[in-house]
């Protein structure tokens, strides 16, 4: 981790925001006790503090603030990602589409998005693919939607009939993707429960 990391987590710790609060009370203390002009103890409380911060990295307390605040950042930043994940399946089942192997793969990846949700509840880490594959899925089916009305309002401003070729090509084209997404969170899961069972059985720590 670079220092630069280590010295911002450590700061943003309540620990870090203790030592400079005391640094910045001794500063006013200087200023209206000692009567010190304030362009003289600005720049020497910023090196003090500095100072204070660097030592503080070196000791446990400082260690254990800057362990503390990355997993907090982690935690924040995974509550935020999934959040994400949990609206973008939310959106999906909202959805009104015709019935059909787009529907069928949609629900599918609705139900397995649900699972893997729960895991993670129960304290399962992230999988990126998973995630990944379920947020690609709304901008398929995004497009989907979108080229269907797209054929459909063609059909409004010409003589010819729908064209019912081309919406099965595209119906089947965006289901075909759409079940490999599905497929791949399917698998991801059966790897992440296998990874499970081999460590509640002590293989992993073999």
């Amino acid at each position: 981790m670079e220092l630069k990391v280590v010295v911002i987590r450590l700061l943003k710790s309540p620990l870090g925001l203790l030592v400079l609060g005391l640094s910045m009370v001794l500063a006013c203390i200087a200023v209206f006790v000692g009567h010190l002009p304030v362009l003289v103890v600005l720049p020497l409380f910023c090196i003090i503090a500095l100072i204070d911060i660097l030592v503080l990295i070196q000791t446990k307390a400082g260690i254990q603030s800057v362990v503390a605040e990355t997993n907090r950042e982690r935690q924040e930043r995974d509550a935020r990602i999934l959040g994400g994940i949990a609206a973008a399946r939310k959106r999906l089942s909202l959805l009104r589409l015709p019935e059909g192997p787009v529907k069928t793969a949609i629900d599918r990846l609705i139900y397995v998005g649900g699972l893997y949700l729960e895991e993670t509840v129960k304290g399962k880490d992230r999988d990126p693919l998973v995630e990944d594959a379920i947020l690609s899925s709304l901008e398929i089916v995004d497009e989907y939607i979108h080229r269907l009305d797209i054929m459909k309002n063609e059909d409004r401003f010409t003589d010819k009939g729908s064209d019912r070729a081309s919406e099965t090509e595209l119906t089947a084209h965006t289901a075909e993707i759409l079940q490999r997404s599905v497929d791949e969170v399917y698998r991801r899961l059966e790897v992440l429960q296998e990874e499970k069972q081999h460590i509640a059985s002590g293989d992993l720590l073999s």
